[in-house]
Order: structure tokens, then sequence, then C-alpha cells
């Protein structure tokens, strides 16, 4: 196999071309200070693009609530920043609310019936085989249903939580409808940033059209009510534009901060290596983030069978959370040398750790049209970190990828090409890999950085400022 890295190929893809970005406005200031509440749907122990909102935000003069979800052994409440507060709500979130309001036996024999722990809040990763097949729809059908239920609720302590706040930030599908309902019902409005399509992503991505068709029908109705929008992507921005008849949002890129700027060469760590036990002759590939369906993790542990990979002695280190944490443990309890699960670290001390990986797998191939059009926290953590990057063909990330020439596209769906893929990146000569590090990193300092690229958020938050005034 050559040592070369292959040029990436994108197929069924228009040419590259210069992802937008706006630099923040050092030498303006909000006309004046707002109460900003943004509306997290997680615990906030990892929500970067949340975080990194609310700091800059809090440095143009405004007051940030962040509102996350209360979790065990986490304090109810934080001070994140300056004039950044951080509040745990304690909302029901278990799927069998939505069986309420039944009495608890029936619920509980319900749950037994259908194979569904009464206490669990996401319905387990695993394919549905057998008999289970048939009780899988009901139990997405309650998840569903539960999801819809918790608004209400979820709505109360917001207000409770938040009763001077002139407007409200959300991200996600399931925090649109809290927002929306908590801010009319103090008379304010809200902020939408489409850091994900969640209509057309993971799981409800493969539910029948008509369900998909309703919940899309819903989304634009709820965000008529929006004072301002943001998007992740060039993508993202002109479908919403498009679908919801509104002015093109501003494209909020999910870049870190400039790390070390003024250090520009490639950062040394050993943390992954220290944690691992990894030799250090031996390459080192990276998956950092949510451990969740539908971003090529079990494909990228298939590609561990190949040969090439074999031979090179790469080594696989899956870093993060999730859904599929318990499959990625088994499967590293039956290869220790070569497989290994470190937990979740904060976006503050992320990037020193990323910095010990030879390549990073990006994955997150093309199946659904949220995929094609995403660009993730990882790709440019990774870029920043000095890391080249394994990522999707057909998709918004390699179009990216292949304009920047910071790593190589493959059919995330093959085995053999991912393989190939990260062989290509880690398997060339030492002054091949040092001068790609060196460019990855260049890239990411002089076109990838949060400063460079947050001028949206602060933008539209000064336009409200000056309606407001």
């Amino acid at each position: 196999m050559s040592q070369e890295s292959p040029e990436p190929e994108v197929t069924g893809l228009p040419a590259p071309r210069v992802t937008s970005a706006t630099p923040i406005d050092r030498t303006r200031r909000a006309a004046r200070s707002l109460h900003v509440t943004i509306v997290a749907a997680n615990t906030f122990e990892f929500d970067s693009r949340f975080l990194r909102s609310a700091t800059t935000l809090s440095e143009d003069g405004h007051d940030v609530t962040v509102l996350g979800w209360a979790g065990p052994g986490l304090p109810d409440e934080a001070s994140l920043a300056p004039n950044v507060r951080l509040v745990r709500l304690h909302v029901p979130r278990p799927i069998s609310d939505a069986l309420r309001p039944l009495p608890a036996r029936v619920r509980q024999a319900v749950c037994r019936l259908l194979g569904l722990d009464p206490a669990t809040a996401v319905l387990p990763p695993e394919a549905a085989r057998g008999m289970d097949r048939i009780r899988h729809p009901v139990r997405r059908l309650l998840e569903i249903v539960a999801n819809t239920r918790r608004v209400g609720p979820w709505t109360d302590l917001v207000v409770e939580a938040a009763p001077e706040t002139d407007f409200f930030h959300c991200q996600s599908l399931v925090a649109l409808p809290v927002a929306r309902a908590a801010a009319r019902r103090l008379g304010v409005r809200f902020v939408y940033d489409v850091a994900d399509y969640h209509s057309e992503a993971e799981r409800l991505a493969r539910m029948p059209w008509v369900v998909r068709e309703l919940v899309r029908r819903r989304e634009r109705a709820w965000v008529r009510d929006a004072a301002g929008f943001l998007a992740v992507s060039d993508p993202v921005a002109e479908l919403v534009a498009r679908r919801w008849k509104i002015a093109r949002p501003g494209v909020l890129l999910n870049c870190p901060p400039a790390w070390l700027p003024e250090k520009p060469g490639p950062p040394a760590s050993e943390l992954l290596r220290g944690a691992t036990g990894i030799a250090p002759e031996r390459p080192v590939v990276l998956f950092h983030g949510g451990f969740s369906i539908d971003r090529g993790l079990e494909e990228l542990l298939e590609a561990f069978d190949e040969p090439a990979l074999r031979d090179l002695g790469m080594a696989a280190v899956f870093m993060g959370y999730g859904r599929l944490q318990g499959y990625l443990e088994r499967r590293a309890s039956a290869d220790p040398d070569r497989i290994h699960v470190l937990p979740a670290v904060s976006p503050d001390d992320l990037l020193p750790w990323i910095a010990g990986a030879d390549v990073s797998f990006v994955g997150q191939p093309p199946w659904t049209l949220n995929h094609r059009m995403n660009l993730p926290n990882k790709l440019f953590e990774s870029l920043m970190a000095g890391v080249s990057v394994v990522v999707s063909t057909d998709n918004e990330q390699c179009r990216l990828v292949t304009a920047e020439a910071v790593g190589v596209c493959a059919d995330i769906g093959d085995a053999r090409a991912i393989a190939g893929a990260l062989t290509s990146l880690a398997g060339g000569s030492a002054t091949t890999r040092a001068r790609l590090r060196e460019h990855c990193r260049s890239v990411a300092l002089s076109r990838y950085t949060w400063e460079q690229n947050a001028g949206a958020l602060v933008d539209l938050y000064r336009r409200l400022t000056e309606r407001a005034v």
C-alpha cells in the first residue's frame, strides 16, 4: 500500500469552497446588556458549543444563565465564567412517563412486557433482534411521547429558574418547544441555533416519512416565533433558509478558541499514551466525543481486523461517553492491547489529549441529511491539536478536508477503505507526518478558531440589543 496520503475523492459534491466565517469585531460592544438564558438538553458537562457561546456573550456585556439537566454527582448550581451561571434542573426524563397517568403497577407491567426498564431515559443502541423487533417500534413511540409530555414540566422549571430573562437560546429540537413556550409565557423571544438538523438525524431519520414530516411541520411552526437564527455550516444555513422561508442564518462553526497561538508548531503530548500504556513507536487513532450510532464506530473496529492495520501496529482510543460505551468497553476487554476506552474530559482540557494522537477518526458516514451537512467539533479540535483527520466521503466535512488538504476522505461503510485511509496518514515517513501535522495546525490557527468565527453570534445579539433600545 502506498505510503503517501492519497488525494481524497469527493463524489456527488460541488467543487470545494471557502467556508463562511465572521470574526468577532472587538472595536464594538452591545448597545445594552441583556439577560440571555440558554436551555440545554443535556447535563452540560461536555457541551463546548454552548459553553463558548455563553462565555462569548458574557464578554460582550451580557448576563448569561445556562439551564441544563441534573445528573448524578453533579452540582445543581455553578459559576462557569464571569456573569455565566449554570443551573441544573431536575427535569423528569423516564420514558415510562409516557404511560402516565396509569397507576405505577400498570406502568411497570407494560414496561416489563416491552422489555423496558421503567427508569431508563434513553433507549439502548443495540439493534432489535427476533421477537424484540415487534416491541422496539412501541418503545420508540413511547420515547417520542415522553419527550412531548416532558415539555410542560420542563417549561415550568425553566420559567421558575429564569423569570427575568430577555431572550432564551436553544440549539436542539428537543429544547425548541420548551424555549418557545417559556418565551411566550414571559412575553419575550428566543434564538434558535441549528447545531444539528434534527428532523433528518440519527434515529428520527429512520422513522416513517409521515412521522418525519409531522416533526418537520411542528418545527416550522415553532421557529416562526424566533428572534434570530444561527447555523452550524453553510449547507445547514441554506437549507433552513429555504425550508423555513427565513433570511439565511449566520454560520457559527464548531471551532475551538485559538490554542497556544504563541507556539504555532504541533504541540507534543503524552497524555493518551500515559493513560493507555501504548508504546511510543505504535501509531494511535483517536475517536473523541459522543459514542453514538451512525458515527462509524462499529466500522472503525471492523477495520482493525484488516491486515494493513495489524501490520502497522496501530492502536485505537475511544475517549468520550454515550449509548455505545458498553459495546466499546466489551470490545476493548476482548482486545486490550489494540483497543482502549477512556472517559470524556472537559472541553477546556481536551486539546492536549487530542495532540497525543497520530490520526483523528471523525467518521460520520453520510447516511442522514444531517451528517452530510454537519461540521462537528471533533473536526476542528483535531486540526487545532495538529492531528490529521479521516472523514467520510460525500459530505461537507470531506469538502473542507479536501480543500484544506488536512486528511483523507474514505467510505466509512467499508472497513478496508478505513484501514487504507488510516494507513496512508499514519504509515508514511516521519518527515511527511510531521509536515502534515504542522499544516493542520497552521490551517486551524489561520482560519478555524472560535474568535474568527463567532462574529455571527455576537452580531446577532448586538442587533437584538439595538432593536430593544
